[in-house]
């Protein structure tokens, strides 16, 4: 059954965009489901290959390469364009080997679907290009930044990006991306309150001493509770206690959830604790993914057959509640299960993922070390081995990819600059009494004059002879060889 749930991909009429109306240009339906079909390509791509579908996943990543374009005049939001498009295309390449496709030479550290990701997240750049480095919300691919863009953004539309901007600089050797993330978390960091709570959501330890009654978050920044709702996003969050260890608190957190789910069949956006029930306006539930990677992770960390009950629940009642003919609809109201006519693309890169993970002990994603593949240039890199560190949107990345391409940058850039070094002209040496006084002394100006390029960096070991380079059987030639 969810095998035919993610086949909803390819006759989905109508998907949830990323993408939102642009001022003084009208969009049809038709562009609209145009520019979202992609959209959700690229966000279910990784979870084709999961499901074992290689040939479909061979299909759809050359259909994206021939037919994505990011110089649209369109508004997207920066950070669901990082987790969805950025993420999904970096997930689908370190995985394209493994799905069978051709990779060209050096790969993980080349490739079209990497090249993809560097083209979208560079749309992204001007966001965040603010007095803090914490980046707007939303930016015209074509246009930038929206001069009366509100300055307004959440903890996560600021924090997330270390990730995917990091491993795309790790495998390109760019660190434009990961230098702006960096700093963009740092700046967040700063905002802290005396407690140790950022806004709007919150740290572990300072969770725990400021919320201990209440086994779920709130918004929160100087330590009170601001509404006694919780939200369906915040379903995650047992899921992250069960990976710092924290089994107990995980479970009692898990099961205070899992009865509202038992409730109405799927998670209402907001419940309200006092009540009992559904806040008003909303009542809906998208088939998001939080609860069901809550259970994945518990089961995993403990076997417990209760949490896999969970994982029977929501197909069950996925498939019953909101399967329509050609896909599966968004619970608009989960008292009555009107539904809405919208696929949202996290329920097949998330939701089906999840599911199918907790059923699915022997996929590789799972892997402890026991099976691995070769990449980098000399195929010296031993990648797939596990250990994949999921992004918000549940893109798996492999670590170890990033620090093959990071040496391989490295070396790359070292020779580079040898290269460079070899190709100028040998200049007279300078006397140091000729070099004009003042601050600083002859250090030399980081800033290039017109023309001038950069000199070679020291190398990290000396050079050797010509003849100490050739040897057979340990045995080296003299220079009269």
């Amino acid at each position: 059954m969810l095998t035919f749930l993610f086949s909803a991909v390819f006759c989905a009429a109508y998907l949830s965009p990323i993408i939102s109306h642009v001022e003084g240009t009208d969009f049809t339906e038709q562009e609209m489901s145009h520019y979202s079909f992609f959209l959700t390509l690229i966000d279910a791509l990784d979870t084709l290959l999961i499901l074992g579908n290689h040939t479909e996943f061979q299909r759809v990543a050359t259909l994206l390469q021939d037919m994505v374009d990011f110089d649209t005049d369109v508004n997207a939001s920066v950070f669901e364009t990082n987790i969805r498009v950025v993420g999904g295309l970096l997930s689908a390449h370190l995985l394209s080997k493994r799905a069978g496709v051709e990779v060209e030479e050096g790969w993980p550290c080349s490739g079209p679907l990497l090249r993809m990701a560097e083209d979208a997240a560079c749309k992204l750049l001007p966001a965040f290009q603010t007095p803090t480095g914490m980046p707007y919300g939303t930016v015209n691919l074509l246009r930038w930044v929206n001069p009366s863009e509100t300055p307004v953004t959440c903890t996560a539309g600021v924090g997330t990006f270390i990730l995917e901007f990091s491993t795309l600089s790790r495998l390109t050797g760019d660190p434009v991306f990961e230098n702006v993330a960096r700093k963009a978390l740092r700046a967040l960091w700063r905002t802290r309150s005396d407690i140790g709570l950022v806004k709007p959501f919150d740290l572990d330890q300072a969770i725990y001493r400021t919320i201990m009654l209440f086994p779920t978050l709130y918004g929160m920044h100087k330590g009170t509770v601001s509404m006694p709702v919780f939200q369906s996003l915040e379903a995650f969050w047992p899921g992250l206690q069960s990976l710092i260890g924290d089994i107990s608190s995980a479970t009692k957190t898990f099961h205070n959830y899992y009865s509202v789910w038992r409730q109405f069949g799927g998670l209402p956006e907001f419940y309200s604790i006092p009540q009992g029930y559904t806040v008003d306006k909303r009542e809906g539930y998208p088939l998001r993914p939080e609860l069901i990677e809550s259970a994945m992770y518990l089961y995993k960390a403990t076997g417990d057959p209760t949490f896999m009950q969970l994982g029977r629940d929501a197909v069950e009642s996925i498939d019953k509640i909101s399967r329509v003919n050609c896909g599966f609809a968004t619970v608009k109201d989960v008292r009555d299960h009107k539904l809405d006519n919208r696929m949202e693309s996290f329920f097949l890169a998330e939701t089906i993922k999840y599911l199918y993970l907790l059923f699915d002990p022997e996929n590789f994603l799972h892997n402890t070390g026991t099976e691995f593949e070769l990449g980098g240039l000399q195929d010296d890199c031993i990648l797939s081995a596990g250990g994949y560190v999921f992004n918000t949107e549940a893109h798996p990345l492999d670590p170890v990819a990033l620090h093959c391409c990071s040496r391989y940058q490295s070396e790359r850039r070292e020779l580079q600059d040898i290269l460079i070094s070899l190709s100028e002209p040998l200049r007279p040496a300078t006397d140091q009494s000729e070099e004009t006084p003042g601050a600083g002394g002859s250090r030399e100006s980081i800033a290039l004059k017109p023309g001038e390029r950069r000199k070679a960096r020291v190398l990290s070991c000396p050079t050797q002879p010509f003849s100490a380079k050739l040897a057979v059987m340990g045995q080296v030639f003299s220079d009269n060889s």
